[in-house]
């Protein structure tokens, strides 16, 4: 693997039975997918990732990350530094049928023909699904609002109300 870049695709069934770990910083630039959405190419994700086998032998993506990257405020649309942190467990299933043996709650990721994961891919839609949503400044310019004065209040006139002429007809019957 070059410094810098995460491996693409890794023998699940591998990287299992001795217990894989990544523990690094990389740049941003080493996630493109996450790139697309970032207003600078300027921050770094922290990887923390071990794909082992749990209690019933079943291969698991445990992940920790952390990343620090500038987004739109959508309020200004100045950039906003952003720090999110994500946890992520997920079981590497063969086949969507292995699923059964889940528990309801448990999320996994089916592997491709081989058996093989895209590490990079699995761990970058944890990342952009773990960016906010409605990035803002937590005291942005363009909300300060001035405050209004009682003379600043305009009173609308009263409207008529067009029924008033029907209910006063309503009540006075025409004499025949």
């Amino acid at each position: 693997m070059l410094a810098g870049s995460l491996p693409h695709l890794i023998d699940a069934q591998k990287w299992a039975d001795r217990e894989g770990e990544i523990d690094q910083v990389f740049p941003l630039a080493a996630f493109p997918r996450v790139r697309e959405g970032v207003v600078s190419d300027t921050g770094e994700i922290k990887v923390h990732c071990k794909v082992s086998r749990d209690a019933q032998g079943l291969m698991k993506l445990d992940a920790e990350l952390g990343a620090t990257v500038q987004l739109a405020c959508q309020r200004c649309l100045e950039p906003v530094t952003c720090t999110e942190q994500s946890s992520v467990s997920l079981f590497l299933l063969r086949s969507e049928e292995d699923a059964d043996q889940l528990s309801d709650e448990a999320d996994f990721l089916v592997l491709d023909e081989e058996g093989r994961l895209d590490l990079l891919e699995a761990l970058e839609d944890e990342l952009i699904l773990s960016l906010p949503l409605v990035p803002v400044h937590e005291s942005c310019e363009a909300l300060q609002i001035e405050a209004t004065t009682d003379d600043d209040v305009v009173e609308e006139p009263a409207r008529e109300n067009p029924f008033q002429v029907l209910a006063g007809l309503k009540g006075h019957p025409e004499e025949k």
